[in-house]
């Protein structure tokens, strides 16, 4: 068995790809990291364009996702509610909050689907997993935040700047009710300064550890004193802005909220941070030494620090495409779950119950990171307790719904989605039949290992495979057997 070859230096890894080396795995690698799996006509397509066409269609544009029926019902009354909340009694004002929350928290678990069903769509997939890496660096939560047109309104706000520069992202989330509210920002008052905002600017938005000073900290809580909200929209009151001037990174300067973004940006780790953050969430979870991300930013500052940028340069690199990296890194919950439903050719469930608390099981509750550093990657994912959570969602989507046992608004949203031409929830055993009746043991076994696993397996695991396939046993039934030992396996949790 040959040794993996060593990494390119830093200055060669992000020159392009050569080309004359794409084949069929270079192009499955690509579209399971860009997005969530790699069926056999995506990959097909791919190898036949090539990787710059691919990754150019997959950022083609940016497309909006529509706002789900119960958030809109909801984000249409709210002007309403707040004029109904002043003339309510205190008792009242409680009773009525507790019910908005109660609606809100169900138009929560409804966008959590329909963003699920949004993100499982192929020409959504790329582009929705870059909005969920913007949304690990510019982190707030659902515990928090706890209004859920608010933070559909920040998610398409981080949506919308797919195709702009970095700054006006920093700039646009620092502005969102949702930052504001998350980081505390109302609260920064000239004298008494808050410092998680300005903290959390450098560290996790724009620098990183090591790059800034607590004296930095300390005067750019003082540019950000003075904010508040007026019917949502970000102001800076002058009586409680301190304009004295402040040094910050070494410069003088009566900084302000957009002059501070503008300042923290043209240092020279800016350049390198969010391709760093880029590389551990789509390459590496461990990330690569920081003379990779220097170079890479270098690059990167050349085009204006635009976001689409971002993944082009990486997709295209000569470093992505390296052994080292090929069917190694866990896939998060999410990417979990949206690979099976590509994979299999199912749709996500249209009520919410069994997609949220599969989400909580496996440990990546939609829009609910546990603090502002966001999710951790890699082998945090996994545990005894997700791995079981893992292996219960993939059987339970060859498992056939049980409309009896469901609800009524559970029964009437599966009515409107199987109208809408979404009604594959589960593998069923038609589905199989073809392969029971064409193909032999050892040809099943080699088209879903290919299918399914970014990587050969071992003869020994193709052999428990076949041991599934007992001639003595429904035909069919076993095939579905084996089809949930290769997604339950730890092969199937890799990309």
């Amino acid at each position: 068995m040959s040794a993996t070859p060593p990494l390119p230096p830093p200055e060669r890894a992000w020159q392009p790809f050569d080309t004359r080396r794409w084949d069929e795995g270079c192009a499955r690698h690509l579209l399971r990291r860009m997005g969530f799996t790699a069926t056999p006509a995506a990959t097909t397509q791919a190898l036949r364009e090539g990787p710059a066409m691919t990754v150019r269609r997959a950022f083609s544009a940016v497309r909006p996702m529509p706002m789900p029926d119960k958030l809109a019902d909801l984000a249409e009354d709210s002007d309403k509610n707040r004029e109904k909340l002043k003339t309510l009694t205190p008792e009242e004002r409680r009773e009525f909050v507790q019910e908005l929350r109660r609606k809100s928290e169900a138009a929560m678990r409804d966008y959590n689907v329909e963003w699920l069903e949004f993100a499982r769509r192929p020409e959504m997939s790329a582009q929705e997993k870059l909005v969920l890496f913007l949304q690990d660096i510019f982190v707030v939560n659902n515990e928090k935040i706890r209004r859920t047109e608010t933070l559909f309104d920040y998610q398409a706000l981080i949506r919308s700047h797919l195709d702009k520069d970095y700054t006006s992202l920093v700039r646009a989330v620092m502005k969102h009710p949702a930052m504001v509210e998350f980081l505390d920002l109302g609260q920064n008052r000239k004298g008494k300064p808050n410092e998680n905002f300005a903290r959390e600017l450098f560290e996790l938005f724009c620098l990183g550890e090591g790059n800034y000073t607590e004296a930095d900290v300390k005067e750019a809580a003082r540019a950000m004193t003075g904010v508040t909200l007026r019917r949502g929209t970000f102001l800076v009151d002058p009586n409680q802005h301190d304009a004295g001037e402040k040094v910050i990174f070494g410069q003088k300067g009566s900084f302000n909220p957009d002059t501070l973004v503008e300042l923290t940006m043209r240092q020279p780790a800016a350049s390198a941070y969010a391709p760093q953050e880029l590389i551990k969430f789509y390459l590496v979870a461990e990330g690569l030494p920081r003379a990779y991300a220097q170079a890479f930013g270098r690059v990167w500052k050349q085009s204006g620090h635009r976001i689409a940028e971002l993944p082009r340069i990486l997709f295209n690199s000569e470093i992505f495409y390296h052994p080292a990296f090929r069917g190694k890194l866990i896939k998060s919950p999410i990417a979990y779950y949206l690979g099976l439903c590509q994979d299999l050719g199912v749709d996500v469930v249209p009520y919410p119950a069994p997609v949220v608390n599969a989400l909580r099981g496996m440990g990546q509750p939609f829009f609910n990171p546990p603090n502002v550093r966001g999710w951790i990657y890699g082998r945090n994912w996994i545990s005894s307790t997700t791995l079981a959570a893992r292996r219960a969602v993939a059987r339970g989507l060859f498992a056939p719904v049980n409309e009896e046992r469901l609800n009524a608004d559970e029964q009437a949203a599966l009515k409107e989605a199987r109208a809408a031409g979404r009604g594959n929830y589960v593998v069923t055993p038609d589905r199989l039949e073809y392969l029971a009746k064409n193909r032999t043991d050892a040809e099943i076994v080699v088209h879903l290992c290919n299918y399914f696993l970014p990587a050969p397996v071992s003869p020994e695991f193709r052999k428990v495979l076949e041991e599934h396939l007992k001639p003595d046993q429904n035909r069919v039934r076993s095939i579905q057997e084996a089809v949930v030992a290769i997604l339950q396996a730890p092969l199937y949790q890799l990309s």
